[in-house]
């Protein structure tokens, strides 16, 4: 199905993906259908999605006058049959374990037209295997990143049979709403981003557990050069900058050993044992105590749109 033929999209799933991924493709114009089986879930994702509407209103990025608008094209039910409808993309962000998504796309293959978009979007999965067989020339991953209505990048990952035209079609599709999309010429766990921050979240671990640095250093540390660094360069430009001959010569040298992987670092099983999971419980690495759980995700969304009108041009450009 041609990109510019697809005007309706269902979003199999409410929780946090999926409730983005129903904001971004109602702001960009598509109907959207938002299925999920408990009611509360959809409750709430309908108040998630106005109050990033509102984020966004509030930092200049949406005219206020246009979230009643964008609210009305959003459906929600605990039908599937109804959900699928009429629909051409049909997007699944349920739970990450391989038996639902293959019982989902099982139901999906039944009620589905033949020309319908399958998309999964998936961390790590390699859901191909699990998709009807008719089905796979017509399937793709597209991992988007929470926020998914603020941060840009979409992960496009094809299988084996994924044809040309449903590639074509969903870069296409989400360039349309907004994203940035790359392509992933074939699957490998994780894809790319989360293999990148998996290796250096054990370096993270190695120097929070060993008492080398803290939290707060670390992370200014990083926002005070390699993060900036990488928003010109990326990664692979900056060993441009640096000399191929350095760098290789640097890979060879023996006094830096990488540490081991470790499956349960102190820094975290010492907090999660105490019960502090992070912003969702109001204490981690940091202490989010006296604020609720919507003005820290809203502090965070804007400082992030900040971030994005300033370096948005960047994205796009190599020096």
């Amino acid at each position: 199905m041609e990109a510019g033929k697809i005007s309706r999209v269902a979003v199999l799933g409410a929780g946090t993906m999926g409730t983005g991924l129903a904001l971004v493709f109602a702001e960009a114009g598509f109907r959207v259908s938002l299925y999920s089986i408990p009611d509360p879930t959809l409750d709430r994702a309908l108040s998630v999605i106005r109050a990033g509407l509102e984020t966004l209103a509030a930092a200049g990025r949406l005219d206020a006058s246009r979230i009643r608008e964008i609210m009305d094209r959003i459906v929600t039910g605990t039908d599937l049959a109804a959900a699928v409808g009429d629909n051409e993309l049909f997007i699944e962000a349920v739970s990450e374990k391989l038996e639902v998504k293959k019982a989902l796309f099982a139901q999906l293959d039944a009620l589905c037209p033949t020309d319908a978009l399958f998309v999964s979007n998936t961390s790590f999965l390699n859901i191909f295997p699990i998709v009807p067989e008719r089905r796979l020339p017509n399937t793709a991953i597209a991992h988007f990143f929470a926020p998914a209505h603020i941060v840009p990048l979409v992960e496009v990952v094809c299988g084996e049979k994924t044809s040309e035209a449903t590639v074509e079609a969903l870069l296409a599709l989400l360039r349309k709403a907004g994203r940035v999309p790359v392509l992933m010429k074939k699957y490998i766990p994780g894809f790319c981003i989360n293999r990148i921050q998996s290796a250096i979240g054990n370096e993270v671990y190695n120097l929070l557990d060993n008492g080398y640095i803290s939290p707060e250093d670390l992370d200014l540390a990083v926002k005070a050069s390699l993060i900036p660094r990488a928003m010109v360069l990326g990664l692979v430009q900056r060993y441009d900058f640096t000399g191929l001959d350095l760098t290789l010569q640097n890979l060879k040298n023996n006094t830096y050993q990488y540490p081991p992987p470790n499956p349960e670092p102190d820094c975290l099983a010492g907090k999660a044992a105490q019960g502090n999971l992070g912003v969702k419980t109001g204490r981690g690495f940091y202490d989010y105590s006296g604020r609720s759980l919507e003005e820290v995700l809203a502090a965070r969304d804007m400082a992030l749109l900040q971030v994005l009108d300033g370096v948005g041009d960047f994205i796009y450009r190599h020096i």
